[in-house]
């Protein structure tokens, strides 16, 4: 059996908006979940995993960047890649998030531009992509059976790829 140096996770989770209704329109989730994902990166790089793939939308993949990078400063070899659905996403978001991409893009090792136009699918076609790429998934998943994060999470379980639910470590 092939061993690899750098094992390889993709994150899944909910947008901004799902996030904060989810948890009453509390503005701190997010930077509760940037830090159990700092944990949780920080825990599997000691078995390995050094590369991160993030779709970059709004909410859970953004956080979830952040939280790379910053356990990035520690161990500089974790490599960070963006896989992004399609050129110009970053429009879809309001002016705060379209910088907080902005600073991020900026910081990530590699950028993969799935599709160079928006079309119906290009979401899934990126969630795909991540997955095939990935070791393991790290999800932030509410356990609502329909959207992107669902549909990523059973392509990821379908694939035989364990999957660390942070909603549940978090409840």
């Amino acid at each position: 059996m092939e061993t690899r140096n750098n094992q390889t996770v993709a994150f899944t989770g909910h947008r901004k908006e799902r996030i904060l209704q989810g948890s009453g329109n509390d503005s701190r989730i997010l930077a509760q979940i940037r830090e159990a994902v700092t944990g949780v990166v920080t825990e599997l790089y000691g078995q390995g995993y050094k590369e991160y793939y993030t779709g970059m939308a709004s909410g859970f993949d953004m956080t979830a960047a952040e939280a790379v990078l910053q356990v990035r400063e520690e161990y500089g070899d974790i490599v960070l890649i963006a896989a992004v659905p399609f050129r110009k996403q970053p429009l879809w978001f309001d002016a705060e998030d379209q910088l907080l991409y902005a600073r991020l893009l900026e910081r990530t090792n590699r950028v993969v531009m799935v599709s160079e136009n928006y079309h119906k699918g290009c979401y899934l076609r990126r969630d795909e992509y991540m997955v095939r790429k990935a070791d393991m998934i790290i999800a932030y998943w509410d356990h609502v059976p329909d959207g992107g994060t669902f549909y990523t999470m059973n392509k990821a379980l379908e694939s035989g790829k364990p999957v660390i639910n942070l909603y549940e470590r978090m409840k």
